[in-house]
């Protein structure tokens, strides 16, 4: 079965239609000016960057399963499939009792309170989780997992957190060594590590004051004794605490998952990563089970270094200031040429003047000459 073919990473005429002031830019300008601008403003270069649009690729794709629906899955048809670590019973309660309308919430098909895909009895054309891989205890086996549910050339969408506009904001990025770790000890809940730069880092959740700078102060200084109370109640790990165990942004995404294919830890490959858009705080991903021949800046767009665009405003700048230098030099030219005019007209005009006063009959013998040819100065 061909693969239905998704949203470039870089739309020109969706580009354009967001950012009119950029209408009249060719490809390559405007893919310029959103590497170099568009990416840090936020600008939506590509419909796959929407997640409602996104999934409408997924739904073409036949079977999904959706991981963690809560009390709004984001799929639905009779192709869709749910699982969840609760039971419908025990995700109505949970839904009850985070205050949600429960009237959404699908039926669980498979149950996976430990986050394992054993029980699934069947491959899926495609998988989709929103806001989901973040909280897995260990990365790489719910990678894993997911691959083993997916049929060969199969599709995972993702919806991700950028850590830079939700709570996550004070945490560093996920290092791969650390998602390397928690593969090698079999991590199967959130180490206290996890829950500590919770409470100490954890920020505000408005996306749209992140993309304002308003960050918020960080959670430590909540506490009167920090000492005292940043173990109070600290989980163990016997039972499963749900936390955000990564921090990603869509480059350090791009590149951890590269990284885990290479090194054959995953089957999947980067097949698309759209970045975040202006005032919200997830960006969208599709990993492709297997191998996947596509160049770089056919599944993700590297934002331009500053340093590098500030390079190149220097040396645009040196040739429009060689320009303005080369106009500057062409303006005294006229102007030396206009004044050198200006002193000939006025020597002929102090030299005509002088003829037309002379009295000499050899002198103005050439202007009554001209009078005569002209009929200059004859009374009818």
């Amino acid at each position: 079965m061909k693969k239905i073919e998704l949203p470039s990473v870089f739309e020109l005429d969706f580009y354009r239609q967001q950012q009119p002031e950029f209408a009249y830019l060719a490809y390559e300008d405007a893919l310029e000016n959103y590497r170099a601008n568009g990416i840090s403003m936020g600008h939506l270069s590509s419909h796959g960057a929407l997640r409602g649009h996104l999934l409408d690729y997924a739904k073409k794709e036949g079977s999904i399963l959706e991981i963690g629906p809560f009390h709004a899955p984001s799929i639905t048809g009779d192709n869709v499939r749910y699982m969840d670590v609760l039971s419908t019973e025990e995700l109505l309660e949970a839904v009850k009792t985070a205050g949600h309308e429960i009237s959404n919430v699908p039926e669980i098909h498979y149950v996976a309170p430990k986050g394992g895909f054993d029980m699934v009895d069947r491959k899926f054309a495609a998988v989709f989780s929103g806001h989901c891989i973040e909280h897995q205890p260990d990365l790489i086996r719910h990678f894993q997992g997911v691959s083993s549910v997916l049929e060969d050339g199969g599709r995972y969408y993702i919806a991700c957190p950028d850590r830079r506009y939700c709570f996550d904001h004070y945490l560093p990025e996920t290092a791969v060594v650390d998602i390397l770790a928690a593969y090698h000890a079999q991590r199967k809940v959130h180490s206290a590590r996890t829950f500590l730069a919770q409470r100490l880092h954890r920020s505000h959740n408005d996306a749209g004051r992140h993309w304002a700078g308003d960050h918020g102060a960080p959670s430590c200084q909540d506490y009167r004794e920090l000492r005292k109370e940043l173990f109070i109640d600290l989980p163990g790990e016997n039972d499963y605490h749900d936390a955000h165990a990564w921090q990603f942004t869509p480059t350090s995404f791009f590149e951890i998952i590269n990284f885990l294919h290479e090194a054959g830890l995953i089957e999947f490959s980067v097949e698309r990563v759209y970045h975040t858009r202006f005032a919200t705080q997830e960006f969208t991903a599709v990993l492709r089970k297997g191998a996947i021949d596509l160049d770089r800046n056919e599944v993700f767009l590297d934002q331009i270094p500053v340093k590098s665009v500030v390079a190149a405003v220097k040396i645009e700048n040196k040739g429009l200031q060689t320009e303005i230098d080369l106009l500057k030099k062409q303006v005294e030219e006229l102007r030396f040429q206009k004044n050198s005019g200006e002193k000939l007209v006025e020597h002929l005009n102090g030299e005509l003047a002088s003829i037309r006063a002379s009295r000499s009959w050899a002198v103005t013998r050439p202007l009554r000459k001209l009078t005569a040819q002209f009929g200059m100065g004859r009374r009818k």
